[in-house]
């Protein structure tokens, strides 16, 4: 085995073939692994015939993303804690403001329809 087969991974196409198999005609979206793009057209060619490969594209798959998050200090903790702490008693806080305008406007409602009908 060479080193470049392991430090050099293969590549991911997708292709689109056209299959015949008898009187049945067939379009297909089919994945393949090749070194690069000559080398996968190749293989499909040998495969399904030249004619018969109708698109090749490049295929993105999920890279592992190397990003590594540095731990936080005891004070960055803290400050990170009192910062959470602060925004979830601000959104208590709005809530219970929304709560009381809420019911104010259920009293005025309720004092509105509460009115003495004069005749």
């Amino acid at each position: 085995m060479k080193i470049s087969e392991i430090t050099h991974s293969l590549l991911s196409f997708i292709a689109t073939v056209r299959v015949v198999k008898n009187q049945l005609t067939i379009t297909a979206r089919i994945v393949t692994l090749a070194d690069d793009f000559m080398h996968a057209k190749i293989l499909l060619a040998e495969k399904y015939g030249a004619v018969n490969v109708l698109s090749l594209l490049p295929f993105a798959r999920e890279q592992a993303i190397d990003e590594t998050t540095a731990p936080l200090s005891a004070a960055e903790l803290q400050v990170k804690s009192m910062r959470d702490r602060a925004k979830q008693l601000n959104q208590q806080a709005q809530q219970v403001k929304a709560r009381s305008k809420l019911q104010k406007a259920q009293q005025n409602l309720f004092k509105a329809h509460q009115a003495p009908r004069t005749n």
